[in-house]
């Protein structure tokens, strides 16, 4: 389903979503401080979290082997609620709140705090470079464009997206599709499970895979027939060039030196029988804060659904 409006920013309710946020903060780099009702605030670090139980474990930045039940030195177990605000790696964002904690001891001697997860999260990436790929994900991306009130809908399948664009795969040609610079209204973007969107594209980039003359839109062609074969002369160990220029004069040379090996023309490298195949570049035109939120979101659970383990 589509993002609603009844539904908060960065809101995560998920266990298996929490948790992957709570792991996120065991990061060495992460700040976390967490605020009691008094507004007393003091740094911490969270040392792991349970998959069974659902809960996490944490102690104050400057831990000393403190026993937290003789010696509260920081209140911890003093307030109801206590308040986690954090600065993850990369930008992160991450709120949320539990009630009072219980201590636990480990084998070496050492405490710690235990805290259940949870029930909701906030998680804001201010990161709007971070890209997920959908290759090998199981969750299957796609859509579909319009190019007109009318014309029959395009379809394709998501390659990678970010808060800043996508990469779609089109079985088309290159000179079947606009140029770069052109606007996509209305593009469809299905992300399965987690949800879909409907906004407007700019094509950055327009690079072709198969079926077509493999040269990017606008770009220059790796090599193209007789000036490919130069540059590999022009690239060969020095006094190759010379030699093969003498062995032209005289073929009869005793040591001829081989012609440097010909690199087929670009516009001939194609599949007989394959159908075209173009990756698109583009860039989200317009995106609202509710969108741009939502998009956030769908990129961390695809990267997620791709590398935490079950």
């Amino acid at each position: 389903m589509s993002p609603k409006e009844s539904d908060p920013d960065f809101l995560l309710t998920r266990p298996e979503e929490i948790r992957s946020a709570l792991f996120e903060l065991t990061h060495p780099e992460c700040q976390i401080l967490v605020r009691d009702a008094a507004d007393r605030e003091m740094a911490v670090v969270v040392l792991g979290a349970d998959k069974q139980t659902r809960h996490f474990f944490w102690r104050p930045r400057d831990y000393a082997g403190a026993d937290f039940e003789k010696s509260d030195a920081h209140g911890l177990r003093v307030g109801s609620v206590l308040q986690f605000h954090a600065n993850g790696y990369g930008g992160v964002q991450i709120h949320f709140r539990v009630p009072r904690p219980e201590v636990v001891r480990f084998g070496d001697g050492s405490a710690a705090l235990v805290s259940p997860y949870p029930e909701r999260l906030s998680r804001i990436q201010r990161r709007k470079m971070f890209r997920a790929s959908i290759a090998g994900n199981s969750v299957r991306c796609g859509g579909h464009w319009r190019p007109s009130a009318g014309a029959k809908p395009i379809v394709f399948t998501l390659r990678d997206i970010s808060v800043d664009g996508v990469g779609l795969r089109i079985n088309r040609a290159v000179g079947d599709l606009p140029a770069p610079g052109s606007k996509m209204e209305d593009v469809y973007l299905d992300f399965g499970d987690f949800g879909n969107i409907t906004t407007d594209l700019e094509i950055r980039t327009l690079i072709p895979l198969a079926g077509q003359p493999l040269k990017p839109a606008g770009g220059e062609p790796a090599a193209q027939g007789n000036d490919a074969a130069a540059a590999g002369a022009q690239g060969s160990t020095p006094g190759t060039a010379g030699a093969a220029g003498a062995a032209g004069a005289a073929v009869a040379s005793a040591a001829p030196v081989a012609a440097p090996a010909r690199v087929a023309p670009a516009a001939t490298v194609r599949v007989k029988g394959e159908d075209p195949l173009t990756h698109v570049g583009a860039a989200f035109l317009i995106l609202d804060g509710r969108q741009e939120t939502w998009l956030q979101q769908v990129v961390w659970r695809l990267e997620k659904a791709r590398s935490v383990p079950n």
